[in-house]
């Protein structure tokens, strides 16, 4: 079954925002989003009361859509739930992680040092995500797994930006490589303190921007 237009618009716009094609308070309105995407307002107006509920941007009558900074305490904040939810997550399914997932994870792992050398902070953003939503799948919580999606969403810039320092990019791999390690010898209480270093550090450098 396709995606409604309610959803299509969301996606698009939550795109364009990632994307930095909307930023800041420019001219945006729901008529000029509606008019780009060739479609009626309602589902667009749908898609923006949502992403301005996920915190994305906010709606101000008579004055149009202003897309959200990241503040100081939105870092904050959503770090300390990254670290409380992965934490316990790594920590669970540590025991009972299969093969073909370990070899799932290496290769991500893998594929991450070709990031690092040409420098390329968008491909290690995406393939960060990805490694870190397989260990959120693995765990089979779908709630936990959309909740935390959000929340990445949210920092995907600010986590762009910090990944433009090469040493950073780095580090956060080799940090995976530790907390892949730790899963492969099943030892969750080892995973979950490699998860707090290395989500406590790029807490700690997002805040210090």
């Amino acid at each position: 079954m396709g995606q409604s237009k309610k959803e299509r618009a969301y996606e698009a716009i939550k795109a364009m925002i990632l994307s930095r094609e909307l930023s800041g308070a420019g001219e945006l309105s729901e008529s000029s989003l509606a008019r780009e995407l060739k479609m009626s307002r309602t589902p667009v107006r749908e898609a923006l009361q949502r992403l301005q509920m996920e915190g994305f941007l906010r709606v101000y009558p008579n004055r149009g859509i202003v897309v959200e900074r990241i503040s100081v305490d939105d870092i904050r904040e959503i770090y300390d739930l990254r670290i409380a939810l992965e934490e316990f997550v790594v920590r669970e399914v540590a025991s009972q992680v299969a093969p073909e997932d370990l070899k799932r994870l290496r290769s991500m792992v893998e594929e991450q040092s070709g990031f690092l050398d040409p420098l390329d902070a968008g491909g290690f953003v995406r393939s960060d995500r990805e490694f870190h939503e397989y260990l959120l799948t693995l765990y089979g919580n779908e709630m936990i797994t959309s909740f935390m999606r959000n929340l990445r969403e949210r920092i995907y810039l600010a986590n762009l930006s910090i990944l433009q320092v090469p040493d950073n990019m780095s580090r956060f791999h080799q940090e995976h490589r530790r907390i892949l390690q730790a899963l492969e010898k099943g030892d969750g209480e080892a995973a979950a303190r490699e998860m707090d270093v290395h989500l406590k550090g790029g807490k700690m450098r997002l805040m210090n921007l």
